[in-house]
């Protein structure tokens, strides 16, 4: 019996402690809509530096590592559950779900663009990085116009 009551106790401990760590539809947003908030101050911080008067390819490279590091990510933000069915305020659209091989291959081409943008700023070259931007830009717009609802 003991050993019946300490077997169930593990159990117990070790499904307490599971659920304690699986994240929720609301960290989960809020995580995803903070990456998000950085994202577009590394692109922000790419445009300032680029139309300033001397660019540093320094900070560029750390806005472009930023940019190229949640890329990579970005495709796993968004779990089931973590759409407006959550009941937590997120502009993600449910199309993001019932339209999953669109927002997968625009998220891909997010990935290519800040990949090329990454590559332009770690080799230095001012030139290729003003040539990338546009793109990054361009794959950041397809999203937001077909899976992110208006601000209200």
């Amino acid at each position: 019996m003991k050993h019946i009551l300490l077997t169930a106790a593990a159990i117990a401990a070790i499904v307490t402690t599971a659920a304690a760590q699986a994240p929720n539809a609301a960290s989960l947003i809020h995580e995803r809509q903070t990456h998000y908030k950085q994202m577009g101050a590394a692109l922000k911080g790419i445009n300032d530096q680029l139309h300033g008067d001397s660019p540093s390819i320094d900070v560029i490279r750390q806005h472009s590592r930023t940019i190229s590091g949640f890329a990579v990510q970005l495709l796993r933000w968004f779990p089931r559950g973590t759409g407006p069915e959550s009941g937590v305020r997120t502009r993600a659209l449910p199309a993001i779900w019932t339209d999953n091989a669109t927002f997968q291959r625009d998220g891909a081409a997010l990935l290519v663009a800040a990949r090329a943008l990454d590559a332009a700023a770690r080799r230095g070259d001012l030139a290729a990085v003003r040539a990338a931007m546009p793109q990054v830009g361009h794959a950041c717009g397809n999203c937001h116009d077909s899976f992110r609802a208006p601000e209200h």
